[in-house]
């Protein structure tokens, strides 16, 4: 009986315990995705053109994004089969392609509020983090690189970004691999 009582109060010291620790560790994602936001609102309070914007956020994709593990869910099954040569140009492609992307959608900055839900989402080793800027909602599905919380995808009105830019480009990395993935997104960006 004693043997019961002692570890049934061990398992309540750690049941307690548990929710210091999720919790210490879901808030790191809320703030970088905070550190996040204000970089790219940062930029659109430049009021630069499109290409100085892309410019701008090219470091903060290369900070905030796994753009190695986005690279690699966007190629499929053609990233096991490549040359390092390839992957590299892929990883280098798809930075510039998501600066890009964020020039053209988040051009200048209308006094909207970044609000950042502080309470984070376990899903497995992901965590999704909820941002409203207005009325819109965006979730950021992050995953720890090298010990730090990244993107790995952006959910907006229920799709993934991630999804849409796997289906977009299937047929050209099926066609012609990496290298013509590499091709089709400088089409794709070029920034006028």
């Amino acid at each position: 009986m004693t043997t019961l009582k002692h570890a049934f109060r061990i398992f309540a010291l750690m049941t307690l315990a548990a929710p210091a620790v999720a919790h210490a560790d879901a808030s790191e994602p809320a703030a970088r995705i905070g550190a996040y936001d204000d970089a790219v609102i940062g930029v659109m309070k430049a009021k630069l053109g499109t290409a100085a914007r892309a410019d701008r956020f090219e470091p903060i994709v290369k900070a905030y994004y796994d753009m190695p593990t986005i690279a690699g869910l966007v190629a499929g099954p053609a990233w096991a089969s490549a040359s390092a040569t390839d992957k590299a140009s892929a990883i280098t492609a798809l930075t510039r392609h998501s600066a890009v992307s964020l020039a053209r959608n988040f051009k200048d900055y209308d006094g909207t509020p970044f609000t950042v839900d502080p309470k984070v989402i376990a899903r497995g080793p992901d965590r999704v983090v909820k941002v409203t800027i207005g009325t819109d909602l965006l979730y950021y599905r992050m995953r720890q690189s090298a010990g730090t919380w990244k993107i790995v995808d952006v959910i907006s009105s229920g799709v993934s970004n991630l999804a849409l830019q796997r289906a977009d480009l299937a047929t050209t990395i099926q066609s012609g691999g990496l290298p013509a993935l590499v091709k089709k997104l400088a089409q794709l960006d070029a920034v006028k």
